[in-house]
């Protein structure tokens, strides 16, 4: 009977109902015609803000022309040419896509976030290390373990890259739905703040969400500190979660932990908070105590091995803790994962020798060795917020003039981006940094010596910086400048592998500009 009716009049149930022939068991959906196949399904919606916004509505006729068995699309501000073209039978209306878009994909590949554990993570800094470390800290031969972020997505040694930190709601449902069949028990997925607000993860359950921190980022995309704040506490709200980690150094994460000790009342909900300082832990609001899990990490010492310190669970002192990685917002980023694991049913000792065989991530306080004993110590790390390039610098002072040498720092900042934490991050730099060269990141559209003039307004003594727009023989000076017991640097684009200069994407990587420099290959 349902063959006989047209199908724009059939419900989104009946037509996305496995029984149902239109559209192939075999579709994918997907809002990109670039992947688009005949037979799949279209999802056409505007998402963003009043900042940016992208509206994919216009490839509507691309994906009719390549034979697609159904387009779901947002009515709302159509076009009066679309509106005529979506007269199409295959064409049907859904009111607020942008916020269903997650579930109508999630019911199509079988709930796959259901059938495995999914830990969210959000925050400013951190994201990729919290995930990365998961994913290896859950991995094992009877429950493989996978991720989804910056580095790619997929089992953890095995990640692809997708391009997005959060892919779409769609591609992330298909992602899920892969990572499922390949047989994982976990997952550990970064979630930006542009995912929260346009709705990429609705439709996925996650079981433990983790908040690291927040400071001055994408204010290119959002309106102001607090609506970005706001759109990353939108985490705790999503169905389902049944663990909150909390960072309660954070300023931000302290309000996180007060409006959750609220919902702690109505609900089921178990925070874990972390520190490592006993008064960010003191200054809690009242929690129902069987609730509220507190993790601690006192008398934090840097070596140039790695960090150690006492973790203290619940006042508890597990022991003397010794780890692989260096910088005290990485002893922070390792609290959240003895959370996490507690949280997954570990005791505090099973957590504590699994964050003791963590080792650093791709791009993240990365060691690149040179040829010989003349070469200076060289660090690559993703650094480019004013927060987290203040706390890496911070790290490596410590460390240099335990080395009885300089700091030097390279790095830029990337075009079409929030352009008032230039001159911040050019302050901090000069303040923390022996020596500063200033160079190119991504400039993307943008006039790269503009946005070196940008960085520059921020310097006390900007005559003092050096300046060198190429980015490759900027870290080729400075490294051949810097003497063997000084520290060098790299900061802003850690893993990538491409630098973005006037719309085109080029092969650049600072870790093999890095080897280059120092006289060894680039491998």
């Amino acid at each position: 009977m349902n063959a006989m009716m047209p199908i724009n009049s059939l419900s989104l149930e009946v037509l996305l109902s496995p029984h149902f022939e239109h559209v192939p068991s075999t579709a994918s959906m997907s809002i990109d015609t670039r992947v688009l196949k005949a037979g799949d399904v279209f999802l056409a919606y505007p998402v963003g803000n009043e900042q940016q916004m992208t509206d994919n509505r216009a490839y509507i006729p691309t994906a009719l022309q390549l034979g697609v068995s159904l387009v779901l699309y947002e009515p709302d501000h159509l076009s009066e040419n679309l509106i005529k073209i979506c007269e199409d039978q295959r064409c049907i209306a859904v009111k607020n896509l942008a916020v269903h878009a997650g579930s109508i994909a999630a019911q199509w590949y079988g709930k796959p976030s259901d059938a495995m554990r999914v830990i969210g993570i959000t925050g400013t800094n951190g994201k990729t290390t919290v995930s990365q470390w998961l994913a290896s800290a859950l991995n094992s031969k009877k429950s493989p373990s996978a991720v989804i972020g910056t580095l790619g997505a997929g089992l953890i040694n095995e990640a692809v890259p997708t391009g997005f930190t959060t892919p779409d709601a769609p591609q992330l449902q298909s992602i899920l739905k892969t990572i499922q069949d390949q047989g994982a028990k976990s997952v550990a997925m970064e979630v930006s703040s542009h995912a929260l607000d346009q709705g990429r993860v609705n439709g996925v359950t996650m079981d433990t969400v983790v908040f690291t921190n927040l400071s001055q980022d994408h204010l290119d995309y959002h309106a102001s500190m607090k609506d970005y704040a706001n759109t990353k506490k939108k985490i705790f709200d999503l169905p389902g979660v049944r663990h909150a980690v909390v960072n309660a150094d954070d300023l931000v994460g302290q309000e996180c932990l007060t409006e959750l000790s609220k919902k702690m009342l109505t609900s089921d909900l178990t925070v874990w908070a972390y520190a490592t300082q006993a008064q960010s832990l003191l200054s809690l609001p009242c929690f129902a105590n069987a609730k509220l899990k507190k993790i601690l990490a006192a008398d934090i010492q840097l070596s140039q091995g790695g960090m150690s310190f006492d973790l203290i669970i619940n006042g508890q002192n597990i022991g003397r803790t010794e780890t692989q990685f260096v910088g005290a917002f990485n002893v922070s980023n390792s609290l959240a994962i003895v959370a996490c694991l507690m949280a997954g049913g570990l005791s505090g000792e099973q957590a504590q020798r699994a964050i003791e065989q963590l080792k650093p991530v791709s791009g993240r306080m990365e060691l690149v060795l040179g040829t010989s004993n003349e070469s200076p110590m060289a660090i690559v790390d993703f650094a480019h917020t004013p927060d987290a390039l203040e706390q890496v610098l911070k790290t490596l002072r410590v460390l240099a003039k335990e080395r009885q040498g300089d700091l030097w720092c390279v790095f830029g900042c990337g075009g079409d981006r929030d352009q008032t934490k230039r001159p911040l991050m050019g302050r901090i730099a000069e303040s923390q940094a022996t020596h500063v060269m200033v160079t190119s990141d991504n400039p993307r559209s943008e006039d790269p010596q503009k946005i070196i003039n940008d960085i520059l307004s921020g310097f006390e003594q900007p005559q003092k910086a050096q300046v060198n727009l190429d980015r490759a023989t900027a870290i080729l000076q400075v490294v051949r400048q810097a003497k063997p017991e000084d520290i060098v640097l790299i900061a802003g684009k850690g893993h990538e592998e491409t630098q973005e200069i006037a719309g085109k994407k080029l092969p650049f990587s600072d870790v093999v500009h890095v080897r280059l420099a120092m006289g060894g290959s680039a491998r």
